[in-house]
């Protein structure tokens, strides 16, 4: 180990130093830290480090053994050891210490030891607005922590933000009981009573029950007759027996006790047919019965109570009249009074609300047809009933359509959804996900707030814009809910840019991100490849349009404006930039045009809009707009997909460069470099051929003239076998109908590679863990095949030269021709024949070879007469070309 490091560890043998960021030894570690990184001594140093004493206890050690293990990618042990370091710090009152270390437990995941030192900046904070922003921070990583919750609901009281200071408290106490900590709540219990009962009665009465069944009975009496009031006055049916039976179990039997019992189970149950039949069938206000016995029993009254519907197999629809926790009393058409084993009766029946389709349409079948030809939304809170109070569209429907004319269900689908709206009855908090409630008794109008995960930017963002689209008018609490989530989400560099792009602009909206930050995340987006039209949504196209001015990205972000498909944004970006580089313009248009292949997709947006728009301000002369273009074309547009297609657009008869073309005349130093780049040629044949008929329709006959005589030299030189490399490689010859068939192919796999793939890809990831989701993988794989065909296709494509373009020889073996073979070891035997045609051409007939075919190699070039050995399955064999004739595939044999 080197000098300075012994140095420094000698440093480490006498007492340990006072810990903090403005300690000279603080800046030290740091300095070794850095010193022993970028000289590869990190991994000795930590070496050394364990053989030291003190090597866990100091904390300049820890310090520079967490820094060495960070910088080697052990974060792990690196976060271990920082976070002694930071409890030290904290317990030392160091805040910018812990604030110094804090980043290392938030990215790149965020660990359990950043909640507790993000709860100490809360706690040592100078003003209530850190406070929440550090307690926000740690409920973001440790949700459910109901100290956090309760210590920024009372932060929220100070500041009057009473609605949220509620519900976290609410939250809070609600966590604490299920963690069974009593002692945590004893404090709220008076307020929970006096002030949140009457708000938010189901929700307070579920925390009054939830204690009571958890506290000793003379601690939750006192409790249960203060609430008692209130509960009766909410209307009833609040908790359930699960709720009421651990408060039975440590009830004593006294007098007091029992009638404070009855009256829970009267509030309880009073959303049953009849309540005080379910009261004194009990037995809890009989004194003789113990609160044993009654709580064996209740259970089974409540599975079928007095007056409840019930419906049997084979005897349809009828009701419970009598229930003893052993016997039924039932009443059935034709079979009054009949009775049935308990046990035997739930086997047998099924239980159904009062308000549900299947009583309606037994009981009152004259007011069902008159709700369905009001469209009133009782059916659909029938239906509702009938499946629990929560279901699906899917669910619902084949309910409603059995009690509908037949055929009508569309017809009174679409008169009904819109009557749902202003159904207090109905919770339509998630229609946008087609899923239907019945609305609770205190929120019946709250429209219920998507689930956001913080680690589920992309799932989290479609649900913000679902939930937007069906509810506009509840932004602004989705704002208050999501807001800090987007800001997060936009920063988050694991996210796709498009979609990290689209949380920007909510952020931005909701005011999560201060203008500054928010240009920054642009700026970033920007470096890694986004652009305006990347966004779906106009008005996030605007936003990032807007916050862009004054970036340090804002012209390459307003050229990619400039090369969207969309006309809107394409003016917006024309007009900033004339703004932005003035007198510029002109020569940043012509740098873009001369590094063309380097952003091809830019460079024909610029020569579609100046080819139809020569007088604008910095257009490029006709001539450059020309030479881009083809030098484009032989690059096959760089591989940008559209871009051929759009280049060869602009020289169709009626194409805008064709038109600007025609009126004048090109110069001579123009026409020499058109002349230079068609004969020179090294791009794909299929890209040249309409460049040439352009040059015929444009005056330029002798270029391409000139041009076909240099292919046909060059061809005649393939097919005599003098150049067999570049009959390999340079190019592919094969039939116009193959060259159709495979361009065919190519197409469609483009077009499902656009569309079909990506819907099966997206089909498949809605049903699930994308781990074990085999209608995924599948998709992916076909998404793969098909790239991968698609790119061998376009390879063959752009190297193919078309049989029926060459002057065929016939008197020699080459492309388009026939030719008999006789044997030499066998005189007389009948002769072989041979097709030669291009690759892929041997579907057109029998008989066909390739060109390259192997056997064919040794034929290329000879004459009539000429004498061959053939590589045969046998063996080798002498053979003499006894003809030869030209034979294309359209050709009779």
């Amino acid at each position: 180990m080197d000098a300075d490091f012994r140095h420094y560890l000698r440093g480490a043998q006498g007492e340990e130093p006072p810990i903090g960021v403005a300690e000279p030894r603080w800046a030290e570690t740091e300095a070794q830290a850095r010193r022993l990184t970028s000289a590869t001594m990190a991994e000795a140093a930590l070496r050394a480090l364990k053989q030291e004493p003190q090597g866990k206890k100091r904390w300049d050690l820890l310090l520079l053994s967490g820094l060495l293990q960070g910088a080697l990618g052990e974060r792990a042990a690196s976060l271990e050891a920082l976070e002694i370091v930071g409890d030290k710090l904290a317990a030392a009152k160091d805040r910018e210490g812990v604030r110094a270390l804090l980043p290392r437990f938030l990215t790149p995941e965020p660990v359990s030891a950043a909640v507790r030192f993000l709860h100490h900046l809360a706690k040592t904070a100078p003003d209530d607005a850190e406070r929440t922003e550090h307690l926000r921070a740690a409920l973001d990583i440790r949700h459910n922590d109901p100290q956090l919750l309760m210590e920024l609901s009372q932060i929220l009281e100070r500041t009057g933000e009473a609605d949220e200071a509620r519900d976290l408290r609410l939250e809070a106490l609600d966590l604490w009981l299920k963690l069974d900590n009593t002692a945590a709540v004893q404090d709220e219990l008076l307020r929970l009573v006096e002030e949140d009962l009457p708000r938010e009665p189901a929700r307070a009465a579920a925390i009054v029950l939830h204690y009571a069944g958890a506290a000793a009975w003379e601690e939750s009496e006192p409790l249960l007759d203060l609430a008692l009031p209130e509960l009766e006055r909410s209307g009833g049916g609040i908790g359930s027996w699960r709720d009421l039976d651990p408060i039975f179990a440590r009830a004593p039997q006294s007098p007091a006790a029992r009638k404070l019992l009855a009256s829970l189970l009267r509030v309880s149950v009073a959303g049953e047919p009849d309540p005080d039949a379910i009261v004194s069938g009990s037995g809890i206000q009989n004194p003789a019965e113990s609160i044993a016995a009654v709580r064996a029993r209740l259970p089974k009254i409540l599975s079928l109570p007095p007056g409840a519907d019930v419906a049997h197999a084979t005897w349809g629809l009828g009701k419970v009249t009598s229930n003893d926790g052993e016997n039924v009393s039932l009443e059935f058409p034709g079979r009054a009074g009949h009775k049935m084993s308990l046990a035997m009766a739930a086997r047998s029946l099924d239980r159904l609300p009062p308000d549900g389709l299947r009583v309606l349409s037994a009981h009152e079948p004259d007011r069902l047809r008159g709700l369905i030809e009001a469209h009133d939304p009782q059916i659909v809170v029938s239906a509702l009933r009938d499946l629990g109070g929560t279901a699906t569209l899917a669910q619902m429907k084949p309910r409603i359509e059995a009690v509908l004319p037949d055929g009508a269900w569309s017809s009174w689908w679409k008169g009904t959804k819109d009557r749902l709206e202003v159904e207090p009855r109905l919770d339509l908090s998630e229609a946008y996900r087609q899923i239907f409630k019945i609305a609770s008794e205190e929120k019946r109008r709250e429209v219920t707030l998507p689930e956001l995960a913080p680690r589920a930017g992309e799932a989290g963002l479609a649900l913000v814009r679902k939930f937007l689209r069906e509810h506009p008018d509840q932004e602004e609490r989705l704002a208050a809910h999501a807001s800090r989530l987007t800001a997060r989400w936009a920063e988050d560099s694991r996210i796709a840019p498009v979609i990290r792009a689209q949380a920007l602009c909510y952020a931005l909206s909701w005011k999560a991100l201060t203008p500054e930050a928010a240009r920054a995340v642009l700026d970033r987006l920007t470096a890694e490849g986004l652009s305006p039209g990347d966004l779906t949504l106009s008005q996030q196209q605007d936003s990032l349009l807007d916050l862009a001015e004054g970036a340090r990205e804002e012209e390459t972000f307003l050229w990619r404006a400039f090369e969207s498909r969309l006309p809107r944004l394409r003016d917006r970006a024309r007009a900033r930039l004339r703004a932005l580089l003035g007198s510029g313009l002109g020569k940043a248009i012509q740098e873009r045009l001369q590094h063309a292949a380097e952003a091809p997709g830019l460079a024909t947006r610029i020569l579609e809009h100046y080819a139809a728009n020569p007088a604008d301000e910095g257009a490029p002369s006709p001539a450059t707009l020309l030479l881009t273009t083809l030098r484009l074309l032989e690059r096959d547009g760089a591989g940008a997909p559209g871009v051929p297609e759009r280049l060869l657009e602009l020289l169709e008869p009626e194409g805008a460069l064709r038109r600007l073309l025609e009126q004048g005349t090109l110069d001579e130093e123009t026409s020499e470099s058109v002349e230079r780049t068609v004969l020179h040629w090294r791009g794909s044949e299929r890209r040249l051929q309409p460049v040439l008929e352009f040059l015929r329709g444009s005056g330029q006959t002798h270029v391409a003239e000139a041009h076909e005589a240099r292919r046909s030299a060059t061809a005649q030189t393939l097919l005599e076998g003098k150049s067999v490399e570049d009959l390999e490689t340079r190019h592919t010859i094969m039939s116009r109908r193959t060259y159709e068939r495979l361009e065919a192919e190519f197409k469609k796999l483009k077009l499902d590679l656009k569309t079909v793939i990506p819907a099966a890809i997206e089909k498949a990831r809605q049903l699930g863990d994308l781990r074990e989701n085999a209608e995924y993988e599948a998709a992916k794989q076909r998404q793969a095949n098909a790239a991968a065909r698609a790119q061998e296709l376009m390879n063959v494509l752009d190297r193919t030269r078309l049989l029926e373009t060459i002057e065929v020889d016939p008197s020699r073996v080459g492309v388009g021709t026939e030719v008999s073979l006789e044997p030499l070891d066998q005189p007389g035997a009948a002769p072989l024949t041979y097709w030669i045609l291009g690759e892929g051409d041997h579907s057109l007939g029998p008989g066909i070879l390739s060109y390259r075919a192997p056997i064919v190699r040794p034929l290329l070039g000879k004459s009539e007469g000429a004498q061959v050995t053939l590589e045969m399955p046998e063996g080798e064999r002498a053979y003499r070309i006894a003809s030869i004739r030209k034979r294309l595939p359209d050709e009779a044999a």
